[in-house]
């Protein structure tokens, strides 16, 4: 039998510690650090609103914060910082995924599947402080837990390997890079895939393997845009 009460009770006592917070609905916070395999009623509406009001916050904070950047500057910034990637490593560090309420999952084995629901939990506990306190406390709440990433830099929304890439390619009227995915035999909980890219510049094909097909293709334009420099 489940003990709903017990299950607040240790929810509370970890939000309280890490945030300095209380809710005053404690069915919500019941509700953000519940797994589907939990509960039919878990995080899964309190994840979406999440994930909007942390992309909110965070290009306000930008906006503020870097007067004389532009649009473009301002949007890959903030996509960097409310990637799934970003907000999974920030709830590491709070290691949200310690109190999740779930069943029959692997969550200890799995790598991917942990990383995923650590981001999850993150914005579904967002979520739930929105609905709870209202937008001005979960915004004072989002520049604590940002406090590190939203430090003061000389230039922001720097452009990544593969967008960098393309438009060298576009500069000298060539096609565009073309990536192909190859999953390579290994488990479920631990993927790796080569991927592969080929430009008109370069004769041979250039491949890396890596755990995520994001990482591979920002590795592989990398290594492409440092051979085109050196070789020029």
């Amino acid at each position: 039998m489940i003990n709903k009460i017990k299950d607040v009770n240790s929810a509370k006592l970890k939000v309280k510690k890490l945030f300095n917070y209380t809710f005053k609905n404690e069915t919500l916070l019941l509700e953000a650090f519940s797994h589907k395999s939990f509960s039919k009623k878990n995080y899964e509406r309190l994840e979406f609103l999440g994930d909007a009001v942390i992309r909110v916050v965070i290009s306000n904070l930008l906006f503020k914060k870097y007067p004389k950047s532009n649009e473009g500057e301002l949007s890959r910034e903030t996509q960097i910082l409310v990637s799934k990637k970003s907000i999974a490593k920030l709830s590491n560090e709070y290691k949200l995924v310690d109190a999740l309420l779930y069943k029959n999952l692997k969550i200890k084995s799995n790598t991917s599947l942990r990383t995923s629901i650590s981001a999850n939990l993150m914005e579904s506990l967002i979520g739930a402080f929105f609905v709870d306190a209202g937008y001005i406390k979960t915004e004072i709440i989002i520049q604590n837990i940002y406090k590190d990433l939203l430090k003061k830099k000389n230039k922001i929304g720097e452009k990544d390997s593969k967008t960098k890439l393309q438009e060298y390619m576009q500069s000298i009227n060539k096609p565009l890079p073309i990536y192909e995915t190859k999953r390579l035999p290994s488990p479920p909980h631990k993927p790796k895939f080569e991927i592969i890219c080929k430009i008109d510049v370069e004769p041979k094909l250039t491949s890396h393997i890596c755990s995520t097909v994001q990482e591979g293709q920002q590795k592989t334009s990398k290594f492409l845009l440092n051979k085109i420099k050196n070789e020029k």
